[in-house]
C-alpha cells in the first residue's frame, strides 16, 4: 500500500505508463527493434548518445528504473544516487527474451516504488547536481520514461508502424 496520496497518484500514473510501455513493446515489429531511423543533426539524443535503437531505449529505461527502484530504500538522506553501472539486467536484455524481460522487470520496479515507506519518501536524494525529495525523484523518473517513450513513437510512426494513443489509459479514469 502506498505511504501517502501523492505517492499512490505517482504509482497509478507510473503503472499506466509502464502499461502504456508494454503496448509500445506489442506494437514494435520485431525488425524494427534494432532499427534507427534517418540520421540527421535533428535525430540524436544529446551530446553522449548519437545512435539509439528502440530496443535500447526501452532497456535504457528499464535498466535505469530498475537500478533506482533498488537503490532508494537504501540510500541515506542527503545520499547521492549512484550512477547506474552495466547490470547484469543489461546483459539479459542484450541475450535474452527481450518482451519478457522488460514486461518482469517493470513489474519489479512498479513493486519497489510501491514498497517505499512513508520514512524512505520523506528522505532527500541528490541526483544530477542537485538536491530531490525522494517523490520528486519519483516523478523525474516517470519524466524520463514518458520522454523516451515520446521517441519511440518518432521511430513507429517514421517506420510506418501505428504507435499507440499516448493518452489512452485503461481504465480510462485519471487518479
Amino acid at each position: 500500500m502506498a505511504a501517502n496520496a501523492e505517492h499512490e497518484r505517482f504509482l497509478t500514473l507510473f503503472q499506466r505508463m509502464v502499461d502504456h510501455t508494454d503496448a509500445w513493446i506489442a506494437k514494435t515489429p520485431p525488425d524494427k527493434l534494432d532499427w534507427v531511423p534517418i540520421q540527421t543533426s535533428a535525430m540524436r539524443f544529446g551530446d553522449r548518445v548519437s545512435r539509439v535503437t528502440i530496443k535500447g531505449l526501452i532497456a535504457h529505461i528499464v535498466v535505469g528504473e530498475d537500478h533506482w527502484a533498488h537503490s532508494l530504500g537504501d540510500l541515506a538522506d542527503g545520499a547521492v544516487m549512484p550512477i547506474p553501472k552495466y547490470s547484469a539486467l543489461q546483459e539479459e536484455f542484450e541475450k535474452g527474451d527481450f518482451r519478457e524481460i522488460a514486461h518482469r522487470s517493470q513489474v519489479q520496479i512498479v513493486q519497489a516504488f510501491a514498497a517505499l515507506s512513508p520514512s524512505q519518501l520523506d528522505k532527500e536524494v541528490v541526483w544530477v547536481g542537485r538536491s530531490w525529495s525522494v517523490m520528486g525523484f519519483l516523478w523525474a523518473a516517470y519524466a524520463h520514461r514518458a520522454f523516451h517513450i515520446g521517441n519511440i513513437d518518432i521511430y513507429l510512426r517514421q517506420a510506418d508502424v501505428v504507435a499507440p494513443e499516448f493518452f489512452e489509459f485503461n481504465p480510462p479514469q485519471m487518479a
